[in-house]
């Protein structure tokens, strides 16, 4: 009897195989991409069907529908055999178990409910045939807007170096977004960028600054797309006004092509105004190229004039630029002020090395007849009391009192002249011998002077007391070079060595404390402070190679680019600060 019952059930396993071989189940779908009752799917979203088996590809062309129609695909079964360029089109899986419907160039329209049908009738390969009918539905994401605009509409008083800002409710699709987005009268050189942290908020980096209390339109249009392909709801439209220079501090950048001179003059903000987006450069001065095979000593497609100098006032209100004319071999530079804020330039004829005063009323610059202060209310220029030429900028202490004058005497030796210029008179710094003295930099209450000297038995940095008596000048380090005061007490300096670094040193104890090393490639021999003395700045070259202005906090903290030059286009000649 066991061995009979066990016979019976070997028996019936061998019919159940023996059915499921002959009678195999229709194709089932195993997923669906979106699924049923998606939301916010991108307008652009791939549709994805994958089935339990390889089905016959002829059985499910026709069976396939979209209600609504996507425009540009009304047609879904012509998708099947579009070719790639097609703006929908269907690509099997390779075993024949699914498809994938791509609809870029026929995007879902905004917050629309689609419902996606297989009718019945799709068949495996082998003939058996689904014969149910399959729905799911989804739901398109909205339409972006625009959610904030800087400056807002009807602004007035907008700085004609500020970035504009055009903020959306989702991120957006850089190209089509850029290429909707204009300022009215047109600025050459505009950019559009992207924040790379939110790609959300778009950066408008007009190409030069704009002209002051003038009307501007910025425009944002409905071909801006997100990154599905969704277009902007409605267009925007912004009006405002402009004002003057914005506050709290600027670098200025002279850049050049490669191996060539300085031929661009750019006002940088002193960083980005959020990470993930580029710090606002705006070009100020642009030189002109040579358009024939030659101009005088220039060839073809070369600047007619180099920017060799350049200081921007305080208040922002006026640039000195010292320029040489290039077609004319040895022509002498010229100091140039120009007004930002309109009004006639101001030429001073062969000068250079100009420095603005903390109060931006009185600029310092070297002439072939001396040292000249040159007012600015009530206009005025007096010569300073005569002495050996500069040799570099003057440095103004931070209050005024004190200017450093490096001179160069006619044998060659650099040494440094004080002036006082409110009394107009010069004079040698006390208790420094003659000899070869560089790199001034006078206290914040001009009492106290650090300089560098060479020579034997006196090379390194020395403090020197302007006041109260006039103590013995103090050697602070051999290594040292001085960059400037960041506080009463603290001097930045350069430390050289194999690895140079930016040191903050105590004047009183001597003690360092060396800052965050900066990247690869800094030239830390250009160093220059902001008149805050909260920030440092200095050339360096970038992961391409190419010469760029950097800043970071005196502490060594913060370090962010000031230009982000292409590759081979320009490059950071000199850095420095102002208004």
């Amino acid at each position: 009897m066991l061995r009979r019952f066990a016979g019976t059930s070997a028996l019936g396993l061998l019919a159940g195989i023996a059915l499921t071989a002959c009678f195999s189940s229709p194709p089932q779908i195993l997923a669906l991409s979106p699924v049923n009752g998606s939301t916010s799917v991108g307008a652009d979203t791939p549709i994805r069907v994958d089935f339990d088996q390889p089905v016959n590809r002829g059985s499910v062309t026709a069976r396939f529908h979209i209600d609504p129609s996507l425009s540009g695909c009304a047609d879904p079964a012509a998708a099947f055999s579009a070719p790639p360029t097609a703006s929908c089109r269907v690509v099997w899986r390779s075993d024949s178990a699914g498809f994938t419907l791509f609809h870029g160039g026929a995007p879902f329209q905004p917050n629309q409910q689609y419902t996606l049908t297989l009718s019945p009738g799709v068949s495996s390969r082998d003939g058996s045939v689904n014969s149910l009918d399959h729905h799911w539905r989804l739901t398109s994401a909205p339409a972006p807007v625009v959610t904030g605009t800087s400056p807002d509409d009807g602004s007035t008083g907008v700085a004609i170096d500020t970035p504009l800002v055009v903020s959306f409710s989702t991120a957006m699709a850089p190209g089509p977004t850029a290429g909707a987005i204009h300022l009215v009268p047109p600025v050459t050189g505009t950019r559009v960028v992207g924040n790379t942290n939110n790609r959300g908020r778009v950066v408008i980096l007009p190409g030069r600054l704009l002209d002051p209390d003038t009307a501007y339109t910025l425009q944002v249009g409905a071909a801006a797309s997100e990154e599905h392909g969704q277009h902007l709801a409605a267009p925007v439209v912004i009006h405002f006004r402009t004002g003057g220079l914005s506050g709290g501090g600027h670098a200025l950048v002279l850049a050049r092509r490669p191996a060539e001179a300085a031929s661009e003059v750019l006002l940088t903000a002193l960083g980005p105004l959020q990470p993930g987006e580029p710090t606002a450069a705006t070009t100020v001065l642009r030189a002109p190229r040579c358009e024939q095979d030659s101009c005088g000593a220039v060839r073809r497609d070369q600047p007619v004039l180099a920017y060799l100098e350049a200081a921007l006032a305080p208040d922002g209100r006026a640039l000195a630029v010292v320029a040489q004319d290039l077609t004319i071999g040895g022509a002498p530079p010229v100091l140039h002020v120009i007004p930002l804020l309109g009004g006639p330039d101001l030429d001073l004829g062969a000068a250079q090395h100009p420095a603005w005063s903390p109060s931006a009323r009185v600029l310092a610059y070297g002439a072939p007849d001396g040292v000249h202060l040159l007012a600015r209310a009530p206009p005025s220029d007096i010569r300073l009391p005569a002495g050996d030429p500069l040799d570099a900028a003057p440095v103004w202490s931070g209050d005024g009192s004190v200017l450093a004058l490096p001179v160069r005497s006619p044998a060659g030796v650099a040494h440094i002249d004080l002036a006082d210029p409110l009394l107009g008179v010069r004079y040698p710094v006390p208790g420094i011998a003659a000899g070869d003295a560089t790199a001034p930099a006078p206290s914040p209450d001009g009492g106290e002077l650090a300089l560098r000297r060479d020579g034997s038995g006196v090379t390194g940095t020395w403090v020197v007391r302007l006041r109260s008596g006039g103590a013995a000048p103090r050697r602070l380090g051999d290594d040292l070079v001085p960059v400037s005061y960041t506080a009463p007490a603290t001097l930045l300096a350069l430390e050289r060595s194999e690895t140079d670094s930016l040191v903050r040193v105590s004047v009183g104890s001597g003690d360092r404390v060396r800052l965050a090393p900066p990247a690869a490639g800094a030239e830390l021999a250009s160093a220059v402070a902001v008149p805050s003395r909260r920030q440092v700045a200095f050339l360096g070259a970038g992961s391409d190679g190419g010469v760029q202005a950097y800043i970071e906090n005196a502490d060594g903290s913060n370090p962010a680019a000031l230009t982000a030059f292409a590759a081979g286009q320009l490059e950071a000649a000199s850095v420095s600060f102002g208004g």
